[in-house]
């Protein structure tokens, strides 16, 4: 008992610490490394980690790379599981740049994505089973990127999604926070 209850505080102590590098470090950075700038000629900010989440690109852990200088490709995914709760997701987008100035970027966004939910129902005296519902997303739309910091960017999109799910179309958010190397 003593080993759970330790580990059940030292998990928002990590998510905390974790919170604040990611908040404050890029100021530092900003600071050492002089203004931000996405034409940086010896510095080209390529690839991409960060965290992504949309109906379009997936949940989750997300890996940008360049194919080439104006278009990038984009995954994302995630589990999440519990005894009587199993989700999966995994986004596929790319990213084609419409303007880039030296910390924004305009682009246009294609992509799909596949989420799985499996759920176990009943209980109470009735009958237990899982419920299984899992979908294609596919879609378009426009988004922007920030450049805040020497390396961090923060993007925010809306998307014309086609919801496998219900058979909808709509306009969802998507948004999402990165590191560049």
């Amino acid at each position: 008992m003593y080993h759970s209850a330790c580990r059940s505080r030292r998990v928002p102590a990590v998510i905390s610490a974790c919170l604040m590098l990611l908040l404050y470090a890029p100021g530092a950075v900003a600071q050492a490394s002089g203004p931000p700038d996405w034409n940086r000629q010896g510095d080209t900010l390529e690839g991409a980690l960060g965290l992504h989440y949309g109906k379009l690109g997936g949940h989750g852990l997300a890996f940008r790379l360049p194919l080439r200088w104006y278009l990038y490709a984009q995954v994302a995914g995630g589990v999440w599981h519990t005894g009587d709760h199993k989700q999966h997701n995994l986004g596929f987008q790319f990213n084609y740049l419409l303007r880039q100035d030296q910390r924004l970027r305009l682009y246009l966004a294609a992509g799909a994505a596949y989420f799985y939910d499996k759920e176990l129902k009943g209980g109470g005296g009735d009958p237990e089973y899982w419920q299984l519902e899992d979908d294609w997303n596919l879609g378009g739309g426009v988004g922007i990127e920030y450049l805040k910091g020497n390396r961090w960017s923060i993007q925010a999109e809306a998307d014309f999604v086609h919801d496998g799910a219900n058979d909808e179309t709509k306009l969802v958010p998507q948004v999402g926070l990165y590191f560049y190397w």
